[in-house]
């Protein structure tokens, strides 16, 4: 792109995360890993991107494969950790989590991150 080679990586994290400051960057672009968020099968465009970004949260969070929640107890996947500053400028993981989820966590549950599988998501 204009003359210079760009990484999927570089893009999620050096230009699009620090620009937009949007958690939900992780669900939209990301190293397609067995843990990560599965990628969407459509181009994002100014019609859709905050529709479709809070579509892809909220099927991740709630993707039982990749985070497991109840009232009490929360294992999540290793994002939450790893970008743990993303999730809770305006709150705490479990708050960001609430947000998206089906049924409510508790704010006082127990966190546990999940072991990240890094095989290719091939789902």
């Amino acid at each position: 792109m204009g003359g210079k080679t760009y990484t999927l990586d570089h893009v999620e994290h050096e230009i699009l995360r620090k620009k937009f400051k949007d958690p939900r960057i992780h669900v939209g672009v990301n190293c397609a890993s067995g843990s990560c968020p599965k990628l969407g099968n459509f181009a994002f465009n100014e019609n859709n991107i905050e529709s479709e970004l809070e579509r892809l949260m909220k099927e991740f969070i709630n993707d039982t494969s990749r985070n497991k929640l109840s009232a009490k107890k929360v294992e999540i996947s290793e994002i939450f950790n790893w970008f743990q500053g993303d999730f809770t400028a305006e709150g705490s993981v479990i708050d960001y989590i609430n947000k998206y989820a089906d049924s409510p966590v508790n704010k006082k549950a127990n966190i546990k991150y999940l072991t990240y599988d890094w095989s290719l998501n091939g789902k």
